[in-house]
């Protein structure tokens, strides 16, 4: 029988999973809705990523006995305390976890270590170093952090409309645009039915959408509103980069160059991202690295959750360069 290797990457929008063998070659790629367990509850989750190693298993005919080990790399299981409770939620529907690896979605990105910023729906900011020890700033959620998060951006949009209309906090820029887009974009006539989004039907991933909205403004209508809240948003996640600068060890910036995953659909609007970027990273103490190479994902994080699985299991998939699944999306000197 032919060993695999199961991968599964989700966060607050959607999960994805792979089945990969040790080659690194993809058999089944199966995308599901949320798994974060502390938006969706832990037993939806357990439910939602049984169902999808089920349907991975059988899109390919694969028997759980082909399955070497099973990768989770999920938003909202950083801790050992979700972790175990997600594992036991997983028992309880009778899930053989002994092959199951759980850990947090940084680690799908750089499975072999490194530097990884998410800024999707909420954003985080870690290094993983060939030591085992690792330093993160931010992945506190909605309420106590996601700086520069999709659904950051989102909310301070719409507060900064509500405080210009409420004369309290008067922008520099017209808000006209972004106002009506606010309105149409949820559906409302008047500012104050936006409460309902927030305090009754609160929906994370639905707010965080409208940063599609700011993006689109920012760069087909010229918009400097959202062209700032964009601005703002690169200046909080360079701050996150320089928060853990002190705990990167210094192999991972051979030559000075130090190489950041950049993950998340914030990241597609890095041209006005980055001046805000490079503002941070310039403010305050000096870096151990002279420049910063931002490169994306051009295949599943979803494998490298497979890879930090199996290695966790006990098998290194050596015949699986992962740092070849990356495009450049800029080199900055700081």
């Amino acid at each position: 029988m032919n060993p695999f290797f199961i991968g599964i990457e989700g966060g607050a929008t959607k999960t994805e999973g792979v089945l990969i063998d040790e080659t690194g070659k993809v058999y089944v790629t199966i995308k599901a809705g949320p798994s974060n367990p502390w938006i969706i509850g832990f037993e939806n989750s357990a439910k939602l990523l049984k169902q999808l190693m089920e349907d991975i298993t059988a899109k390919d005919e694969v028997s759980w006995d082909q399955i070497v080990s099973v990768g989770m790399c999920l938003s909202g299981t950083g801790q050992s305390e979700p972790q175990s409770n997600l594992r036991h939620e997983l028992q309880s529907l009778n899930v053989d976890t002994s092959k199951i690896s759980i850990g947090e979605d940084m680690l799908g990105p750089v499975p072999n270590g490194g530097v990884v910023i998410i800024a999707g729906t909420g954003s985080n900011c870690v290094v993983y170093n060939a030591d085992g020890s690792s330093k993160r700033a931010g992945g506190w959620g909605h309420l106590l952090g996601d700086e520069g998060s999709a659904y950051w951006i989102a909310q301070r949009a719409i507060k900064r409309v509500f405080d210009h209309t409420d004369n309290l906090n008067l922008s520099r820029h017209d808000l006209t645009r972004l106002r009506d887009e606010i309105k149409a974009y949820f559906k409302v006539q008047e500012l104050s039915q936006l409460l309902n989004h927030f305090y009754k039907n609160f929906q994370k991933d639905l707010i965080a959408r409208f940063t599609e909205v700011i993006a689109e403004l920012a760069s087909n209508n010229n918009d400097e509103a959202c062209q700032e809240l964009l601005k703002e948003a690169g200046y909080m996640l360079g701050a996150h980069l320089r928060a853990i600068s002190p705990y990167i060890e210094k192999q991972l910036y051979d030559h000075g160059k130090l190489r950041v995953v950049a993950v998340g659909s914030v990241f597609h609007s890095w041209k006005f991202l980055k001046p805000g970027f490079m503002d941070a990273l310039s403010n305050g103490h000096s870096l151990p690295f002279n420049k910063v190479e931002l490169v994306r994902l051009t295949h599943s994080a979803a494998i490298g959750a497979a890879i930090w699985g199996a290695r966790r299991h006990g098998t290194s998939l050596t015949n699986i360069d992962f740092t070849k699944c990356f495009t450049t999306l800029d080199t900055i000197d700081v």
